[in-house]
């Protein structure tokens, strides 16, 4: 009797158990609360860390590269028989004691023949090449691209990412800027990159530069702004813009995007071994594109001065911190006529502050020769204005 009463009891303690059961079930089943569906294990991996709608709602740089795609080309040169060059892929190193802007970059190709380029059994009219890029700047075929890429040309190609290939001519191009302009007489109206404000441009800003590193035709790289107003060795054109978006030899002209697809620079060098990549401003360009459109050249401001970082002196100017210190006036000269003096700081040009000698050099070129300015100098620690007409920088000061 007492077994069949703990059978009963275990029988009843198991419904009760049973009826808790599927009674939870039931309420589980009903709520859907934790329940293991498909769908649920198909979220386990879009919801992790690093997947959150933010991070989903960064933008992309494929628009901007699809969207600009058609305004960047590939420019092989093939240069002309003895014209000095001894380089074939263009992207100069700017290191010291390497070739400055205005020279290509150090890669060397070979011919069908096999000989490399700078061979000493290189025939006379052996003909060199020369690849970069370029970005299309109007719809009726200008096009522009670096000096160093056109540079001892005799003959220009131009090819798209579509295919279509142009024989282009040089129309003109500044040493100094290191900046070519093109033409080609294209079938169809073509697509343009808009110019953008590189004043505007600040460190720490999104970039991507596009063009045909290596060979590598429509290559893309992002990085950011690194830094402004850099000036290179052996370059007096103190106003780079750097980068970290990487920059291979066959960039060379091609432009620099910012995040709304306007052009901000044209690739122009690297420091080999570092991925420092710089750009030529866009603004640099506009100023200079009218004179090579009209006359195919760059006629330049000029002082006749020799100076130097006011902060760099041994001693420095009363009254002043920064500047450019005159270190010597050349005779003859518009800085002679206006009554400068060595030792003068020049601290404002035409109104714009002036902070060093790489500075007043970039205002002064960038001046249209007859222009009457103002410069304000410090001399013997009083402040002073000159009035003066800028002069023509001479052809061998280029």
């Amino acid at each position: 009797m007492g077994s069949l009463l703990r059978r009963r009891g275990n029988l009843a303690l198991i419904a009760v158990a049973g009826a808790l059961f599927f009674g939870a079930l039931g309420f589980f089943l009903a709520t859907g609360i934790d329940r293991p569906t498909s769908s649920h294990a198909e979220n386990l991996w879009t919801e992790g860390a690093g997947m959150t709608p933010e991070l989903r709602n960064i933008p992309s740089f494929a628009p901007i590269a699809e969207r600009m795609q058609p305004t960047v080309v590939f420019i092989l040169v093939k240069m002309k028989p003895g014209g000095g060059q001894t380089t074939a892929t263009s992207l100069p190193s700017i290191v010291p004691d390497q070739p400055a802007p205005d020279q290509p970059g150090t890669t060397t190709t070979t011919d069908s023949g096999g000989l490399p380029d700078g061979h000493p059994s290189l025939p006379p009219d052996y003909q060199q090449t020369a690849e970069g890029s370029g970005v299309v700047i109007s719809k009726d075929g200008y096009i522009l691209t670096n000096r160093h890429v056109i540079d001892q040309a005799d003959s220009v190609t131009v090819t798209f990412t579509n295919g279509d290939e142009y024989t282009a001519r040089v129309v003109g191009a500044d040493a100094r800027d290191d900046l070519a302009l093109i033409k080609i007489d294209p079938k169809q109206p073509l697509t343009v990159a808009p110019l953008g404000d590189s004043e505007a441009v600040r460190p720490g800003d999104w970039v991507m530069a596009m063009g045909n590193p290596l060979g590598f035709e429509y290559s893309v790289t992002v990085g950011v702004v690194s830094g402004k107003g850099r000036s290179l060795p052996q370059n007096n054109f103190g106003d780079f813009i750097q980068t970290d978006a990487a920059i291979y030899p066959g960039n060379s002209g091609g432009p620099l995007f910012d995040l709304a697809g306007e052009v901000v620079g044209i690739n122009t060098a690297v420091i080999p071994d570092t991925n420092l990549g710089f750009a030529v401003p866009i603004n640099s360009a506009k100023e200079i594109l009218p004179q090579l459109l009209e006359s195919g050249k760059v006629v330049r401001g000029y002082l006749g001065v020799s100076i130097n970082d006011a902060a760099d002196l041994a001693e420095p100017p009363k009254g002043v911190d920064t500047g450019a210190a005159i270190m010597e006036v050349h005779p003859g000269t518009p800085a002679e006529q206006a009554g400068l003096k060595a030792g003068d700081v020049v601290v404002t040009f035409d109104g714009k502050p002036v902070a060093t000698a790489a500075g007043l050099t970039d205002l002064v070129t960038r001046t249209s020769p007859g222009a009457r300015i103002t410069v304000g100098i410090v001399r013997d620690g009083k402040p002073m204005n000159v009035e003066l007409v800028v002069g023509a920088l001479p052809a061998s000061w280029e």
